[in-house]
């Protein structure tokens, strides 16, 4: 009866599990979906034992921000127990990966995927011994790995800053890893890459997504130069438009000319459907990759109460009121210029319609 068993997070947590025709698009293309609660270490397995006769795929889908490592062993230990059915989206062995960007950097630096140099340090001491040997030059990030929305980052921008930096994170440290038990994490030192576009007077970055073996859509991201973290698409303001348009054509040519390489960055981590967060270096006009998101934001609906006035129609994400009027009115002229923005972006059914199609595809082959 049932083809796909979703393991969700948690009923107790935000609920994030299905995003705008999200779930109605799944099952068009793989068949009727059980929703149960992926992350109290036994739903699952209840599930495939009561209905393994029919399942054929698990979306594991839990919760990349929160997701404690008790949590993470109890998937862990279902999925090996359950074996080898096809995942949908994270393989759970991978989804270690997505919380923890010192393995997905380790893991890229392996593949050949650009990425930021790094090092992990235990304390002060450490830290000096580590960057000795591993130098990184000013201006680099203090960060815990698995952290997200530049929370407990901080920028050093010169040796003045580094100790109370330095003390910063220690104490983001113990106030954070014991009362939220996250998976593994550990401090680290990250180069900070250079993504400001001086001529254009903005910072940058792209979010792109991957299904399978295809880059889906993508969209183009400018925040004020002052602003070191660009990943953040809410503090877009309406003067950097010009700015917003030629970043977007950037993006448009970014997924064609390197899909085959953005989709083994996703592949590389054990992974088949992210949205993947890529800057361009200024300095050598390269793509450096930061992360992926399983969960990106696309918008939720209604009854969820999900981002109520942050994600509304007729996009849901972005929900800008300057941008989205900005869209609408000139959409006739650019939608030729960004049409995976426009059609595979803004248009979530046929958006989230492609990404099954596309995994459905990909799936089946591998298997």
């Amino acid at each position: 009866m049932y083809k796909v068993i979703s393991a969700n997070r948690a009923p107790n947590k935000t609920n994030k599990n299905w995003r705008i025709f999200e779930k109605e698009m799944m099952e068009k293309h793989f068949g009727k979906v059980l929703d149960v609660n992926g992350e109290d270490s036994h739903s699952v397995l209840n599930a495939y034992e009561k209905y393994g006769d029919t399942v054929e795929y698990i979306r594991w889908y839990p919760d990349p921000e929160g997701m404690s490592k008790y949590e993470y062993w109890g998937m862990i230990d279902q999925s090996e127990k359950i074996g080898k059915v096809p995942y949908l989206t994270n393989s759970p062995e991978g989804f270690i990966n997505v919380q923890n960007k010192e393995l997905a950097f380790a893991r890229w630096k392996e593949a050949g995927i650009n990425c930021p140099d790094f090092f992990v340090y235990k304390d002060k001491e450490d830290f000096y011994k580590q960057h000795e040997a591993n130098p990184i030059t000013f201006p680099f990030l203090l960060r815990l790995n698995n952290s997200v929305g530049g929370f407990h980052t901080y920028k050093v921008d010169n040796r003045g800053m580094l100790d109370m930096c330095l003390t910063k994170l220690d104490s983001d440290f113990n106030g954070y890893v014991k009362p939220h038990q996250r998976i593994l994490t550990e401090k680290m030192c990250v180069k900070l890459v250079n993504s400001i576009d001086e001529q254009m007077g903005v910072n940058t970055s792209f979010r792109i997504h991957v299904s399978g073996d295809r880059v889906i859509s993508g969209y183009g991201r400018v925040v004020d130069s002052n602003e070191w973290c660009a990943i953040t698409a809410g503090k877009f303001k309406i003067e950097h438009i010009d700015n917003f348009i030629t970043y977007n054509k950037m993006c448009e040519s970014i997924m064609i000319e390197y899909e085959e390489h953005i989709c083994q960055a996703v592949h590389a981590l054990g992974l088949n459907h992210q949205g993947v967060d890529v800057i361009i270096d200024q300095d050598d006009n390269t793509l450096c990759f930061l992360e992926v998101q399983p969960t990106y934001a696309s918008g939720y609906p209604p009854e969820t109460g999900v981002g109520v006035g942050t994600y509304k129609p007729p996009y849901w994400n972005p929900a800008d009121d300057g941008l989205v009027k900005f869209l609408q009115e000139n959409q006739k002229e650019l939608e030729k210029q960004l049409p995976r923005y426009y059609y595979n972006w803004l248009d979530k059914r046929n958006h989230f319609d492609l990404v099954y199609k596309s995994l459905r595809e990909y799936v089946d082959v591998r298997s």
